[in-house]
């Protein structure tokens, strides 16, 4: 039996090369720079367009988002991909400023999400622990109203025993969430 010649073999997965750069090892590299420069801006195209005004970006590629955003289905929207790209790889610094914002918009949606968590554990440990977690929760967040939390924390104990809807589960996030962000 002969074995075959590529068994155990992994091939490395390459780096997708920035368009920015000055040269490109292959033909293939600068294909694939110009793909992520596409992606990139369909990635726009997925922002609101509050967002993508704080982007500050020319008229042009404001106009090409706004028609790929419009289009349903079918060979065009293919095409306005491509043109997109093709205005952006144009502009090479404005790619450097796109990839900087977004960057910055995930960052700030990662740490929003984090602190989102604290605040569900700070809650969960409201009501289960009670007073204990209470008075913890107190001397780190000073300016909460202690009286109206321990209501809402016994409410939502009242809640879990019954089997009803969480309401008074959901208001203790709602409130946490007020007090900081």
């Amino acid at each position: 039996m002969v074995r075959p010649r590529n068994v155990n073999r992994t091939k490395a997965k390459k780096e997708t090369p920035d368009w920015e750069q000055e040269e490109f090892e292959s033909r293939t590299d600068i294909k694939k720079a110009a793909q992520a420069v596409t992606d990139l801006g369909v990635q726009l195209t997925e922002l609101s367009d509050s967002a993508l005004k704080s982007f500050e970006l020319p008229d042009d590629v404001i106009k090409a988002i706004m028609q790929l955003k419009e289009m349903k289905n079918g060979p065009a929207i293919k095409r306005q991909k491509l043109f997109l790209g093709k205005l952006l790889r144009k502009n090479e610094p404005l790619i450097v400023h796109i990839k900087q914002r977004l960057f910055e918009i995930e960052q700030k949606a990662k740490q929003q999400t984090a602190h989102f968590h604290r605040l569900e554990k700070w809650r969960d440990r409201l009501v289960e622990e009670g007073d204990d977690a209470l008075n913890e929760f107190m001397a780190e967040y000073t300016h909460a109203d202690r009286s109206q939390l321990r209501q809402w924390i016994r409410n939502a104990q009242k809640e879990a025993e019954q089997n009803k809807p969480p309401k008074a589960y959901r208001a203790i996030f709602q409130y946490l969430k007020g007090l900081e962000w």
